[in-house]
C-alpha cells in the first residue's frame, strides 16, 4: 500500500526498539523525509549514533524537539512518562498533538497532565512491527480532531495494521490480546518446533515448518475472513492425523489455557494502569 507523504514535522521522544522500528519505516516508505524527524535519547553516544544512521535530528533535549516538531510521540518506558510530560509540557501549543505508545498509560493521565486541549492519541503496537507486520489500535482521547486520528493511521500504517476503538477500558484487553500476543505465537512455534525434533526433525527444519505453518494459517484467516473454525475443518480429515493432534491438545487445556492467558494479562495491564 502507498502511504501519504505527512508535511509536519515529528518528534520522537525516546528512540529505542519501537522508535527505530517507526523511524525505519516512516523513512523507508517515505511517509516523511529525514529532517521532518527530532528524535531524542537519553546519552549523546545514543543519539549520534541514531544521526548517523538515519541523517536525521537527534539529541538529548525533550523540549527543543517538540518545539521544533507538530506530531509529538512518546515512545517512552511508562514509568518515564510524568517526567517526560513536565519537561515538554512549555513547548506544547493547540497546534501540536501527542500520540502515546507507553502501555497501561491513559489518554486522560496525559491530558491532566499537560493541562491544556491538546490532542492526545493512546497507541498500542507490537513487536511484529520490527518485520512490518503488526498490529496497532488506535484510541483517541477527548481533545483529538479527525485530521489528527487520519495521520496516526498513516503513521502506524507504515508498520502494519491499524485499528480504532473509543473505549479506552478495551486497551487493557488489546494490550493483552496483541501487544502479548506474539510472545503466545513464538511459544507455540517453539513448542512445534521441539516436537518435529521429537520425531526425528532437524530442528531448523522443524523451526521453519512451525513458523511457516503459523504464518501461513494466520493469512488465510486475515484474507479469506473465515472463522478459524472452518478452516480448521479444511486441515481436519476422517480419521486422520490432524483430528488425533488435536485431541492431544484439546486434552492438554491448550485452548483454555489461552483464554486465560488473555484474561491474565488483561488483569495485569489494569493493575498497572492503576
Amino acid at each position: 500500500m502507498k502511504m501519504k507523504q505527512i508535511r509536519q514535522n515529528l518528534a520522537i521522544i525516546g528512540v529505542g526498539k519501537m522508535g527505530n522500528t517507526l523511524i525505519d519505516s516512516l523513512l523507508r516508505n517515505k511517509v516523511v523525509k529525514p529532517n521532518q524527524i527530532y528524535g531524542t535519547t537519553s546519552r549523546e553516544d545514543t543519539a549520534s549514533q541514531v544521526k548517523e544512521k538515519y541523517h536525521i535530528n537527534a539529541g538529548l533535549d525533550n523540549q527543543e524537539a517538540v518545539s521544533r516538531s507538530d506530531i509529538i510521540i512518546l515512545a517512552v518506558k511508562p514509568q518515564m512518562i510524568a517526567q517526560v510530560l513536565v519537561e515538554i509540557v512549555p513547548a506544547l501549543n493547540d497546534n501540536k498533538f501527542v500520540i502515546s505508545i507507553a502501555a497501561a498509560i491513559s489518554t486522560s493521565f496525559i491530558e491532566g497532565k499537560l493541562n491544556k486541549n491538546i490532542s492526545v492519541i493512546r497507541a498500542m503496537p507490537n513487536i511484529a512491527s520490527l518485520v512490518n507486520e503488526g498490529m496497532t489500535v488506535l484510541c483517541p482521547g477527548k481533545f483529538v480532531q479527525e485530521e489528527h486520528l487520519e495521520i496516526a493511521l498513516e503513521i502506524f500504517g507504515s508498520v502494519g495494521e491499524v485499528e480504532i476503538i473509543q473505549r479506552e477500558e478495551l486497551m487493557d484487553v488489546v494490550t493483552a490480546l496483541s501487544g502479548s500476543g506474539p510472545a503466545y505465537s513464538y511459544m507455540m512455534i517453539e513448542s512445534l518446533t521441539d516436537g518435529g525434533v521429537r520425531m526425528g526433525l532437524p530442528r531448523e527444519l522443524a523451526r521453519k515448518l512451525a513458523a511457516q505453518s503459523v504464518l501461513g494459517g494466520a493469512k488465510m484467516v486475515l484474507q479469506t475472513g473465515l472463522h478459524p473454525a472452518l478452516l480448521k475443518d479444511e486441515v481436519t480429515t476422517p480419521a486422520g492425523v490432524t483430528i488425533d493432534g488435536l485431541m492431544e491438545l484439546e486434552d492438554g487445556g491448550f485452548r483454555v489455557a489461552l483464554i486465560k492467558a488473555i484474561d491474565r494479562a488483561t488483569q495485569k495491564s489494569k493493575q498497572i494502569s492503576k
